[in-house]
């Protein structure tokens, strides 16, 4: 049987290095992924048959210093990164061993970073119906106890060769809110050291960095990630994107595009600086490779003129002339671009012919209705003036292409403006990351899978330091 532990306040804060106490509760769950024990609903994880283990806190461990780990993935080729953090944690926390999941493109499963044929049997992890599922979702540690070790497997952890029953750590691997995936960390059952799980924090987030890393000199993990072929358009747009999700004290800000595999004008940008973000949201007309060619051209050109200091203005004025140069004739891309002062809440929003964002504010929700200018590419001399935009602490600021409210069935109603605000309501304490995939997904499922449209959207809360202390 494999018993679940939600983790309680054993989550340290980036930089925090402050020792935590650990407080466990325990859920079991059935193969199925429904929940038999206390607490109802929520995240499952597998269940084999036969008796529930019994965890109890050992002597605290040292705590290493990263350093020497962040000296041996420098060294490792990417083919042997895990095989370092397996070693690592080996020697200092005794596990006998650790398998990275990776979130594939469409954040439908979590795929295990393989090595050699031992890995073979390693299952893939649903996002929803597992552990690890659990962990991803709500970027908490999550604990399980398989009777057997060599059950490890099916629950996406490595079984480290050792008979008996153990313990497998789910912990979220993310940068700066950009979720990854999940290390799965199997320890012997039994005794787990006080300090133990800081390790285990600590790597996690080493390797969440070293990951991120990667994508610059390896396609491993790339490929990896993907369940299926990846189009040739999407290949664009994907390289195009930012880190999907970002936070700080003062906002944090998610983006997600659907179909994954096949997207092809859709669009999103954003740049941080000391005091400002910049926000973009675009579509381009059409479909397949020659729409991703004119997103591609418009994001980077939006993109060059920002990092030369460009305004938002300035910005959606270059990309349109670019646009009208390269691509004479009726191709356009719309848009929105989004100045906002941190600081303040204050800012500036321009329309280039695109749909309404949606504000969420005190638990209602409304359009803010920006008066949209003629499309990027279509008119050289067009202007693109902007309109101040003032947030309140606490709101939660939507933008979306017309992906999303227009999807539908053949034959079935779109999905709509009422429908996106009804979700919105229903689902206020999601963090942006959570939310971005709950509505993508549900505008999938409208469809029964199959998207007539690309379909993007963007979430950014506003939530100044200043405001929680009062």
């Amino acid at each position: 049987m494999v018993a679940a532990f939600g983790a309680g306040p054993c989550s340290p804060a980036p930089g925090l290095m402050e020792r935590c106490t650990h407080s466990w509760s325990t859920t079991r769950v059935s193969m199925r992924g429904r929940r038999t024990g206390p607490g109802g609903g929520g995240g499952p994880t597998l269940a084999n048959g036969g008796r529930v283990a019994v965890m109890t806190e050992d002597a605290a461990a040292t705590r290493p210093g990263v350093g020497a780990l962040l000296r041996d993935l420098d060294r490792a080729p990417p083919s042997e990164l895990v095989d370092v953090c397996s070693g690592w944690l080996a020697r200092h926390v005794s596990a006998q061993g650790c398998v990275v999941l990776l979130s594939d493109y469409a954040e439908a499963s979590l795929e295990p970073v393989t090595v050699g044929p031992a890995d073979s049997r390693l299952h893939s992890q649903d996002l929803v119906d597992s552990a690890a599922g659990v962990a991803y979702r709500e970027q908490r540690k999550v604990t399980a106890v398989v009777d057997r070790s060599g059950d490890a497997a099916a629950v996406g952890a490595a079984d480290g060769g050792v008979p008996g029953p153990a313990v497998v750590v789910y912990l979220p691997v993310s940068v700066r809110a950009e979720r990854l995936g999940v290390l799965a960390v199997t320890l012997p059952s039994g005794h787990v050291a006080e300090g133990a799980m800081e390790v285990l924090d600590d790597v996690a987030r080493v390797l969440g960095h070293v990951l991120t890393g990667a994508r610059r000199y390896t396609d491993r993990f790339e490929m990896l990630r993907r369940r299926r072929e990846l189009g040739l358009a999407a290949e664009i747009q994907w390289e195009l994107l930012p880190g999907l999700a970002f936070e700080l004290p003062a906002f944090s800000i998610a983006g997600t595009l659907e179909p994954a595999y096949e997207i092809g004008g859709d669009n999103f940008d954003y740049a941080v600086s000391a005091h400002r973000l910049t926000v973009s949201v675009s579509d381009a007309a059409g479909h397949g490779l020659r729409a991703s060619l004119l997103a591609g051209l418009s994001c980077a050109a939006m993109r060059n003129a920002r990092r030369g200091n460009a305004s938002i203005v300035q910005q959606a004025e270059i990309a349109n002339l670019h646009l009208v140069e390269q691509f004479p004739g009726p191709d356009f891309v719309t848009g929105l671009i989004l100045d906002l002062d941190v600081d303040s809440g204050g800012g500036t929003i321009l329309n280039a012919g695109h749909p309404p964002p949606l504000l969420v504010r005190d638990g209602a929700v409304s359009e803010l209705l920006i008066p949209p200018e003629l499309p990027l590419g279509l008119l050289g001399s067009t202007r693109y003036p902007t309109h101040p935009i003032a947030l309140r602490p606490g709101d939660r600021l939507l933008l979306l292409t017309d992906g999303i409210t227009e999807a539908h069935e053949r034959g079935a109603p779109e999905f709509g403006y009422r429908r996106l605000a009804a979700l919105l309501a229903d689902h206020r304490t999601l963090a942006p990351p959570e939310l971005v995939r709950h509505i993508t997904r549900a505008v999938t499922e409208s469809c029964n899978g199959d998207l007539s449209d690309d379909a993007t959207v963007v979430c950014l809360d506003w939530h100044p330091p200043q405001a929680r202390a009062q």
